[in-house]
């Protein structure tokens, strides 16, 4: 097996202190009874404010607003045979019930014993050296000594003023039926290792959700739907007026016509909106423990060309468009922008503490919990594929264009072999600009393929998120799939 680390990239010059944290009552008493027990103890908690509103046809329909949490507790205690870890969590914010710990005790000592925790590989609690790094410990890597810039934390809230220009974006004439989803989400992370500093950092952020639907006169319903990000309600709402809805609300009127006798083309450029939906399924391709468990087709491949020439696959939790940047991830690991494709060449994996440790290499601070708190997986932050030149958007002249605007969910795929055929919906666009609608099509064909026979992009970056990880693609133009009906 190949190990490696993926290329850090340059640190921005603004590098502010790490943050820190008062402790509060309900974790000094979590670590107290760890204490009690003669364990080492980690706390982890989360409290999350989610706001949304729901507006259709110039009417607020549904209105909500709800608090989240976790608290997760990880246990480390030594016996005659080495080391046992235990792990638990509960639903709560900030709890201080001690229970939490005492479980944590029990499934440590019914579960097998580690050669270390991560982290700590002996060099006593995590962050006692002075690093400040939570639990990363010795195993932040080249660039772990340094804290990561951070942005102002996004105080994200859905007040009368921003309910109502979401109201009136969604008004729309009778032939259209325009459903906005807006969230405002806050949410604290609060870690702290018994020995350490508690660190604690804060994020928010807005979304917009629109979900557009034509009917033409014919009686043909058109669909599409886009999802937007930022931390700036004001400019996702602003870039929503002037481009984002006048687009869809365009292409929905494009698919609600009849369809085309045929699909005939001789370009084919597949979406973002596609693209972040075919790159989610290989994203397990590039974490290591995903190959440290052999189930990774690139396991053996770093240093060898795995996409075209001229693209780049980047994991940046510092990018302007990732709105939930953080100075550490789940782990205490101090967070870094990572390279794992550089013009097509691979360049290593993302990972955490534990496949990092499995692998005989550094965390990238990829380590990150699940909204219930969940023990941390290895996950991406803000992963963005670069793919080589600019070509725009446009058909080639002389040439018609097939662009894939819609994935409405793969009738096969396969996260390790790469192998999808996937249902969509497709607009034919001719040299002279006029445009008519493909159909529902099939599209097929291999992700690792694509990747590797990108021609270049049209500039028209989208978003998928799940949770804390975004992944992002402008469309790309490419040879490799296969279109039917």
């Amino acid at each position: 097996m190949t190990t490696s680390d993926a290329t850090p990239a340059a640190t921005p010059d603004e590098v502010p202190a790490p943050a820190t944290a008062t402790v509060p009552g309900g974790t000094r008493a979590l670590l107290d009874e760890a204490a009690r027990a003669g364990a080492d103890c980690e706390v982890w908690t989360t409290r999350r404010v989610l706001e949304e509103v729901v507006c259709r046809a110039g009417v607020v329909e549904r209105r909500s607003d709800v608090a989240s949490g976790a608290t997760a507790v990880t246990v480390w205690e030594e016996d005659a045979e080495g080391r046992r870890e235990g792990y638990a969590v509960q639903a709560l914010p900030f709890s201080a019930d001690p229970s939490i710990v005492r479980t944590a005790l029990e499934v440590g000592r019914a579960l097998p014993h580690k050669a270390t925790a991560p982290g700590s590989a002996g060099t006593g609690p995590a962050g006692s050296s002075g690093s400040g790094t939570g639990s990363a410990g010795a195993d932040a890597g080249a660039s772990g000594d340094a804290a990561a810039p951070v942005r102002p934390a996004c105080d994200a809230r859905l007040d009368e003023r921003l309910v109502d220009i979401v109201r009136k974006l969604s008004e729309s004439p009778a032939h259209q039926d325009v459903e906005l989803r807006a969230k405002a989400e806050r949410a604290t992370v609060h870690l702290h290792r018994a020995g350490a500093e508690a660190r604690q950092h804060t994020t928010g952020l807005f979304q917009l959700q629109a979900r557009i639907t034509t009917t033409a006169p014919s009686g043909g319903v058109g669909f599409i739907s886009d999802q937007t990000y930022g931390t700036d309600a004001d400019a996702l709402l602003d870039q929503a007026t002037r481009q984002g809805l006048p687009e869809l609300c365009d292409l929905a009127g494009v698919l609600a016509e009849a369809p085309a006798d045929d699909v005939d083309h001789d370009d084919v450029l597949v979406s973002g909106w596609v693209m972040v939906k075919l790159l989610s399924l290989v994203v397990p391709a590039f974490l290591q423990d995903t190959v440290v468990e052999g189930r990774s087709p690139l396991g053996e491949k770093v240093g060898q060309q795995v996409c075209a020439r001229g693209v780049d696959l980047v994991d940046d939790p510092f990018a302007a468009a990732y709105p939930l940047s953080a100075p550490w991830d789940d782990e205490g690991t101090p967070t870094r922008t990572t390279e794992l494709v550089v013009d097509g060449t691979l360049r290593g994996f993302l990972s955490h503490q534990h496949s990092a440790a499995l692998a005989g290499t550094h965390s990238t601070g990829s380590g990150r919990r699940s909204a219930g708190g969940e023990m941390p997986r290895v996950q991406p932050s803000h992963l963005s594929l670069r793919p080589g030149p600019l070509i725009g958007p446009d058909p080639r002249a002389g040439r018609r264009l097939l662009r894939i605007v819609q994935a409405n969910g793969a009738h096969t795929s396969n996260g390790i072999t790469g192998d999808f055929s996937i249902g969509a919906n497709a607009v034919l666009e001719n040299p002279d600009g006029t445009r008519c609608n493909a159909g529902s099509i099939t599209v097929a064909g291999n992700v690792f393929e694509l990747l590797g026979s990108i021609e270049g992009h049209d500039g028209a970056v989208r978003a998928s998120r799940s949770h804390t990880t975004f992944v992002t693609s402008p469309g790309v133009w490419t040879e490799a799939v296969a279109i039917g009906r």
